[in-house]
């Protein structure tokens, strides 16, 4: 993580959406554009932007992975900093990607551009936090009902980013954050590990809306938009009464 150093003034950012948000979450997308241009960044969409390939290869297919990844790196060719809401996502590219290109020697030539790429991406709290050096964000404030903040495993275990969701998320004005029990527990997404385990993956994810319920929360903050798919349909089925969140309509001040 040494590559992220603060900037200042803030610049101009590329907006990574991911296909999740894409096709199912736009308001999260929207929100981390919300996020950022309310930080003073000027934010581009580039319009060809695809899928990173995560999905593809955690289910082992690695040369579509890779076809996809070749994809992803000549959307953004033109890009600075690449920004997205998705921990998960950064985390593949920032892991995988290289290695997947330079396995397939017709896109081998790609590998040092998505390197370069790669130093450039981040994840929304860390380039919030680590890489333009905020911790009070203009906009920002806790919501108004108890709430707790669940770390997802593609920010906290892939990543290893901790310090900077737990730094913005502590520093908004309002009702403190509420420690959630076995918070470092995963909520039993993991992307097709939710199809292959379901069960294991039901079991995770009753265990998570326990331990949110057990807390007196009514806002359950999640950090990566998987996630919140899934705790989101897992509350609703059982009717916790919790709303689950994505952190960035949190960042937003679109949560009550």
């Amino acid at each position: 993580m040494n590559h992220l150093q603060p900037i200042a003034p803030p610049s101009r950012a590329s907006l990574f959406v991911t296909c999740l948000a894409d096709a199912l979450l736009h308001p999260v997308a929207r929100a981390a554009r919300q996020v950022l241009r309310a930080q003073g960044v000027t934010v581009d969409l580039p319009p060809d932007q695809v899928c990173c390939g995560n999905a593809l290869h955690k289910t082992g297919r690695t040369g579509a992975a890779a076809r996809v990844g070749a994809a992803w790196v000549r959307a953004f060719a033109q890009s600075g900093d690449i920004v997205s809401p998705s921990g998960s996502c950064v985390a593949h590219l920032r892991h995988n990607l290289s290695e997947l290109l330079t396995s397939r020697p017709e896109m081998a030539h790609l590998a040092p551009q998505a390197e370069a790429l790669v130093r450039r991406t981040y994840e929304l709290t860390e380039y919030l936090h680590q890489r333009l050096g905020l911790t009070r964000l203009a906009g920002a404030r806790a919501p108004s009902r108890p709430w707790v903040y669940h770390p997802s495993c593609g920010l906290h275990r892939a990543l290893g980013q901790d310090q900077a969701p737990y730094a913005l998320l502590d520093a908004l004005p309002g009702r403190p954050r509420l420690e959630l029990p076995r918070a470092e527990r995963c909520c039993g997404f993991g992307g097709p590990f939710s199809v292959s385990h379901h069960e294991l993956s039901g079991a995770l994810l009753g265990d998570k809306l326990a331990a949110a319920a057990e807390a007196g929360a009514q806002v359950l903050v999640v950090g990566d938009v998987g996630c919140l798919l899934h705790l989101a349909a897992g509350a609703r089925a059982r009717k916790l009464g919790i709303e689950v969140v994505h952190i960035t309509q949190l960042l937003a001040g679109e949560v009550a």
